[in-house]
Parts: structure tokens; sequence; C-alpha cells
């Protein structure tokens, strides 16, 4: 039994706040294929989502700065001045050490497009003890209005960390720093900070990545799931049925967590082309090609993302 249950959390009729990262997809070149990116990012911005780019889904830990940046220009043109998100890294430099300059040309590139810039785990990050860490962060509220960053720990992202309790106390007094993305897939440690939240800043956001959990709205969390790259709008339509207090909300989640399991088993670096499969499947992308260092998941798969999508109401959407 859990030691402190989250019922004090349920928050009926609160809408959250939903970020919707957009897959990156590829040509059988081996070069991105930007007019299916185009296309998924316009499905994107026609929900209640923000659209993120440069995140897992879109290979974000696998491009080079020069693609990277491509992908930043290119939704930038394509949204105007629709709020998205971007990812940016703190890189090592030529001497192997950490590079602030990069990072703060990034953060500066992100911000020229009136974008949200959200600091993506990696292994010149994780190199940093966690004074080091809070003081980039304080250091990044120099660089731009408002940034967000992730939490994921290393099987979920390489170069990610858990940081605790203390780290994220001391975020919460950054002000510049709006909110953070927690990928543990576990609830506990979303809750922790969620009641932190609620107590000492409450209009900080805590963005649940849950992919276990895709409920977590329902305990004052917001919502940064991969999922979205592949069922954007199932969630906005969640998301409305949460804050309607919808009981229908609840056979809901039940269908997005069932693709939700079948999309991320392990392993788990094969769920990135799995979204695309099922963006294939739903008639959103032509094809299924995800960037070339990922594994595939096999098409015998698709009688069951086929089930899992009839269950949402997206088999023929």
């Amino acid at each position: 039994m859990l030691e402190d249950p989250p019922f004090d959390l349920l928050c009926p009729g609160r809408r959250p706040t939903g970020i919707g990262p957009v897959l990156l997809p590829f040509a059988a070149d081996g070069e991105v294929d930007w007019d299916g990116f185009a296309h998924l990012l316009g499905r994107t911005a026609e929900t209640s989502l923000i659209p993120a780019i440069n995140l897992a889904p879109g290979a974000g830990d696998l491009l080079d700065a020069s693609t990277r940046a491509e992908v930043l220009a290119t939704a930038g043109a394509a949204l105007g001045s629709a709020t998205f998100v971007a990812g940016v890294r703190a890189e090592a430099g030529p001497d192997g050490g950490f590079d602030p300059s990069r990072l703060s040309g990034a953060v500066a590139a992100v911000s020229r497009h009136d974008a949200i810039p959200l600091l993506l785990p990696s292994p010149a990050l994780a190199s940093l003890d966690p004074d080091e860490l809070v003081g980039l962060m304080a250091w990044m509220g120099e660089w731009c209005d408002r940034f967000l960053v992730v939490e994921a720990p290393p099987e979920r992202w390489p170069g990610g960390r858990l940081w605790g309790m203390d780290v994220f106390g001391a975020l919460l007094e950054l002000g510049a720093c709006v909110g953070v993305v927690h990928s543990s897939w576990s609830r506990a440690p979303e809750w922790d900070r969620v009641r932190l939240r609620d107590d000492q800043r409450s209009g900080f956001q805590v963005f649940s990545a849950n992919e276990h959990a895709v409920d977590q709205i329902m305990f004052g969390a917001d919502h940064a799931l991969d999922l979205a790259a592949a069922v954007p709008d199932a969630l906005a339509d969640r998301d409305e049925a949460w804050e309607a207090q919808d009981l229908d909300v609840l056979e809901r989640h039940d269908a997005l967590q069932a693709l939700a399991n079948l999309v991320f088993r392990p392993p788990v670096a094969a769920s990135r082309h799995a979204l695309a499969r099922v963006l294939h499947l739903r008639g959103w992308l032509s094809h299924d090609r995800v960037h070339p260092g990922l594994p595939r998941r096999p098409e015998s798969d698709d009688e069951l993302l086929l089930a899992a999508l009839d269950r949402l109401g997206l088999a023929s959407a």
C-alpha cells in the first residue's frame, strides 16, 4: 500500500496543458522527409497540444546540429506566431568539456522563433553536479524569457539522470524555468513533484512523460507523452473530456493505455518506429521510416495496433 495515497491530488475539471512531440520521418535515402514532417506538424498544430520538435520521436538525440537547426527553421516558418517547444542540448566543446556557448547559441536560436527551449538530457549535462546543474539553469534564465527542462533516467534518454527533490525544489525558485518534463515512468516521483509544486509555486508545470500511466493528468500533472506523436487528436479529446468531467474519460484512458503498452513495450528504442507505423496505418504518413539508426518493430504488430486504434475510434481516421 502507498504510504501517501494520491487522492488529494485528484482534480476533475482541470484542463491540462499538453505538449505534442512531432515525429521526424525519413526518406528511403536516409534523409529527412520534410514533406512528411510538415504534414505531421500541421496535424499536431490543429489540436490543442503544443507542438514540440527535436525531441525523442523526432530523433532529437540522434540528429546533428545542422539538421536540428533546419527542423527548427522549418517549424518556425510553418507555425508562424503559434507557440511551440524545441529541444536544445548541452554539448561538449572541442576540449571535451561542457561548452556553454553552444547551448546559449541553441537557446537564442529557439527564442528567435518565439518558441520555448526545452533542455534535453545529454552526457555533458550529466557530468555536472547538482549545484552546477542548477547554476546552469539559472544562467539559462539570462538567455531567454522562459524554458523547460527534461528529467529522465539513463534508460529513457542517453545522458539522462533523475535529480531528486532538492534540485526540483531549486528549479521552482528559478522564475524563467516554467516547467519540468518528468520521464521516470513511475507515478510516485511525479506525485511528489506535483505536491511540492502545489505548495511552493502553483503556476509551475509538471509534464508527465509516463507512457505507463497516461492518466497522470487526473492527479494534477500536465503531459508530454511521446504517444502524442501518433495520436495527438485522441489526447486532445481526452483532455477536453477531463475538463468537462465526462465519465467517458476513463474509457479513453484505458484505450490510450492499451495503445501505449503496445508501442512502448521493450525494446523501448523501437517505439519510435512503432509510432511511425501507427501514423502510416492512420494514413497520416505514406511510409513508416524513421532515423536509420533506430530499430524497427515487425509488421506483425499491425493487427494489434489496428485493434488499439479501433478502440480509440481512429482505425480509419
